[in-house]
């Protein structure tokens, strides 16, 4: 049945009427079908998504996420295409010292207070100020990486080339790591260097192109505010960029007003019913896949009992409990949601005039709640420590063994309870906190099995579930003695064993490349390269033809498949089968 535009506009209408007036009785379950109801009429009339922002957002706020991971060792794994400064896995740590009452430029008090010592300091900088490094010679004589902010305070006009090419000798002259926010949040129109962005990729392009010039140890790091104009229009392009940072602070209240509506705190991503997670979102996925990602200013704010608030007139607030909850949900989930976000600056300053407060130091129930986040080992404070594990998606998994689970939930308004694990049906394992980690033994399981994660919100009942199917017995490949996680696991055809292309090139360090006009999978490492085309059992190493092979690369449900022992073998690496275990073992030279 067609139904005309008009008539599906209406129905829309009606159904936002319903989730708002359910919405406002405190029955967001109830009210978030009818948000989907109205998106889906009004899309389908041709309403763009800009005008009904508020209702998607509610949607994300509502709607019930839960992803599963697995823990995975570092050691062994070297991933591809690092940039310059980035560290394989983690994020580097570190604030801003030198208006911290618990600090002032003193590293060792800062580890003090803290808990473990800062892997980066956050400086500011302004352009043409100084014809030096305006950083503490305390925090110089430490050699620790710097995180700078360099701002044209006096306009663009002023960066010009003898100017920055003087800052670009100092910086060499440092000889450290620095991160070289030219311009930050210049997408925002509290800062003078907004409002023109042709302008302002020119002179980051200079910046660029001196600091590669001059000062080798620094990367360029392109830095807007996650609200304000269109960001994107002022990307100069990425052969100039090394890493994307944001500034994105968590507020109890937007603007520091108890008397925000709901509506307004959703839109920019504050207050105590969105997800703090999703400001990153939309520039994580826009950049991650090619730059790594510095949350380069964040805070969480805890009051607004300061002398501004005061001198507006706003109600004074105490959000102690929402700041820490909120630090120790970001803390828990980066490593799972955004694991190429590989910095996280706090600014800790009392004396911006800000009406929200947000240094860290001067409130215990937030410190304490920061200090216990940190501690995992995935914070950094050096860029020569490597944590122990990383986490890896359940899908992309080979799950086998002692195998520790975790799980990202967000429920919305219906608050965070536990989650339990179920093996076949039977609780193996349940978890209070985030982000609830569980070890499950998998040890001598044979053939097929379910594994069931259910998340309870604050109230007991079930909000989500997922389960996770997955063959004990199925062929594994073990690189060095570690087991490899296949999205698509791997395939015994004619007693050859076929693995997914990119997922073990990558494994054994090789650059892969897809040619789809001729269907070849090629992969290059060092002064070798592997030629596999689909249904062609002639392989092609360094330009020359080998002998047919018995199982050919194949495309099996989407995936290229080629054989592990041809693949290994080409790259100089002994490859065995240990038949009790169902087991490809590859070993390095």
């Amino acid at each position: 049945m067609i139904i005309a535009d008009g008539n599906k506009r209406m129905a829309g209408y009606y159904a936002q009427q319903v989730a708002y007036t359910l919405d406002e009785l405190g029955r967001s379950e109830e009210a978030l079908p009818y948000y989907e109801m109205k998106v889906q009429f009004y899309r389908e009339t041709g309403v763009p998504d800009e005008q009904m922002r508020w209702d998607i957002l509610r949607i994300e706020q509502l709607k019930p996420r839960l992803e599963v991971f697995v823990a995975r060792p570092t050691a062994g794994v070297k991933p591809g295409d690092l940039a310059k400064h980035e560290p394989a896995f983690g994020a580097l740590y570190g604030g801003t010292v030198d208006h911290d009452p618990a600090v002032y430029d003193d590293l060792d008090r800062a580890a003090a207070t803290y808990g473990k010592p800062y892997g980066m300091v956050m400086v500011y900088n302004s352009v043409a100020e100084y014809d030096y490094l305006n950083v503490s010679s305390l925090v110089l004589e430490k050699g620790v990486p710097l995180q700078i902010a360099w701002q044209p305070t006096r306009g663009l006009q002023s960066v010009t080339e003898p100017v920055v090419r003087a800052y670009a000798r100092k910086l060499a002259e440092y000889g450290q790591p620095v991160y070289l926010r030219f311009g930050n949040e210049m997408n925002g129109n509290w800062v003078p260097w907004y409002g023109n962005p042709e302008l302002y990729k020119e002179k980051f392009r200079l910046v660029a192109r001196i600091m590669r010039e001059e000062a080798p140890n620094v990367a360029m790091v392109w830095a807007p505010n996650y609200v304000g104009a269109d960001y994107m229009q002022y990307y100069p392009g990425d052969e100039w960029v090394d890493w994307v940072g944001v500034s994105a602070y968590h507020d109890a209240y937007f603007l520091a007003d108890v008397n925000q509506s709901d509506m307004t705190n959703g839109l920019y991503y504050q207050g105590q019913k969105a997800n703090p997670l999703d400001k990153f979102k939309e520039i994580y996925e826009r950049f991650a896949d090619r730059k790594p990602i510095m949350i380069a200013e964040t805070g969480y704010n805890y009051s607004n009992d300061t002398p501004e608030a005061r001198r507006l007139g706003l109600p004074i607030y105490d959000a102690s409990e929402w700041a820490a909850q909120t630090a120790r949900y970001v803390y828990a989930y980066l490593p799972m949601v955004y694991p190429r976000i590989k910095m996280v600056g706090h600014f800790n300053n009392p004396r911006t005039g800000d009406k929200a407060a947000y240094t860290m130091s001067q409130n215990r129930t937030l410190l304490n709640a920061v200090r216990e986040a940190i501690a995992d080992d995935w914070y950094l404070s050096s860029l020569d420590q490597v944590p122990e594990n990383y986490w890896h998606p359940i899908e992309q998994a080979t799950l086998h063994g002692k195998t520790r689970v975790a799980s990202y939930v967000w429920l919305g308004d219906r608050g965070l309870g536990k989650v339990e694990y179920r093996l076949d049906g039977r609780l193996v394992a349940t978890s209070h906190k985030v982000p609830y980690v569980a070890d499950v033994d998998l040890t001598g399981l044979t053939g097929e099995h379910v594994l069931t994660v259910q998340a309870y919100d604050k109230s007991g009942r079930l909000a989500a579930e997922r389960s996770y199917t997955f063959d004990a017995s199925a062929v594994k490949v073990k690189l060095d003695g570690r087991v490899l996680d296949f999205a698509k696991q791997p395939v015994n055809e004619n007693g050859r064993i076929l693995v997914p292309f990119r997922a073990i090139a990558e494994a054994l360090g090789a650059d892969v490349q897809w040619n789809a006009q001729t269907r070849t999978a090629i992969a290059r490492k060092g002064g070798t390269e592997l030629r596999l085309t689909i249904d062609d059992p002639v392989p092609v190493l360094n330009g020359k033809r080998l002998d047919p092979l018995q199982a050919p690369a194949r495309n099996v449900g989407g995936h290229t498949m080629v054989p592990a022992r041809v693949f290994a073998e080409a790259f100089g690496m002994k490859v065995d089968w240990d038949g009790l275990t169902r087991t490809v073992l590859i070993e390095s030279p």
